[in-house]
């Protein structure tokens, strides 16, 4: 396949540090519901962004077994989100941003350079990231933010946007993430066709010590790819000859 490739990068695990303040937020939430706190690897068994989306299944479990399409119920994700918030402020994480991961600069230069556009892809809001992506000096390496706005917290959703937006011949996403369900997403959205324009979506998934889920629950959806940090990244792709 020829065409347009855009390197889609996710941004809590793949740019940024956020799993150790999910832990925080989460262990703080659960004995408010009468539940033990998550060990670190029992956590990245089953986190995901935004956290209310697999806080609410776990939390009211027994709810989820009839509707699992409670972590969409709004009533549910605003109690969740509220409390959240609460944890978030007392320790600073509203206006604090996480650390970037190392060797992130490094890595989007690379891509770059190589012929590769750069894309953040984000539940989080626009503003927030891009000023913190800034003030850290990376934000040019970027060419583009799909936030919430676009993805509405479903992972697909963000893929076709930015497909139906170039509205080119043949789009190739290689989608970089650290979390299995923006994994599981790309293979769902890899072979869409509309009007004789086609998607191809390459799964790399990124297992490090910042990622949301291990290295086990990455290999169960299937990644195309699974690397263990920025430096196999570019090598990977050229053996592919996703790159040159």
């Amino acid at each position: 396949m020829t065409g347009e490739t855009f390197l889609v990068r996710t941004m809590s695990d793949t740019v940024e540090t956020d799993i150790q303040r999910v832990f925080t937020i989460a262990n703080e939430i659960l004995p408010r519901y009468g539940m033990k706190p998550l060990s670190f690897e029992q956590l990245r068994k089953i986190a995901d962004g935004p956290f209310d989306l697999f806080l609410i299944p776990y939390i009211f479990a027994k709810e989820h077994e009839k509707d699992h399409n409670l972590g969409f119920n709004e009533a549910k994700r605003l109690e969740i989100r509220t409390h959240a918030m609460e944890i978030a402020r007392k320790h600073r994480f509203d206006t604090d941003p996480p650390e970037f991961v190392p060797g992130i600069e490094q890595s989007l230069k690379e891509t770059k350079d190589a012929g590769l556009r750069n894309v953040l892809l984000t539940t989080g809001g626009r503003r927030f990231k891009h000023q913190a992506m800034e003030n850290y000096g990376i934000g040019k390496y970027f060419e583009e933010i799909v936030d919430r706005d676009e993805t509405y917290y479903a992972k697909e959703q963000g893929l076709y946007y930015l497909y139906r937006k170039h509205k080119l011949p043949r789009l190739r996403i290689i989608l970089l993430s650290g979390t299995a369900s923006y994994i599981r997403a790309g293979n769902n959205a890899h072979g869409c066709k509309v009007g004789g324009t086609e998607l191809e979506v390459y799964t790399v998934a990124l297992s490090t010590e910042y990622s949301y889920n291990d290295d086990a629950t990455l290999r169960a959806v299937q990644p195309k790819e699974l690397i263990r940090s920025y430096d196999e990244l570019l090598p990977a792709l050229k053996e592919q000859r996703l790159v040159n």
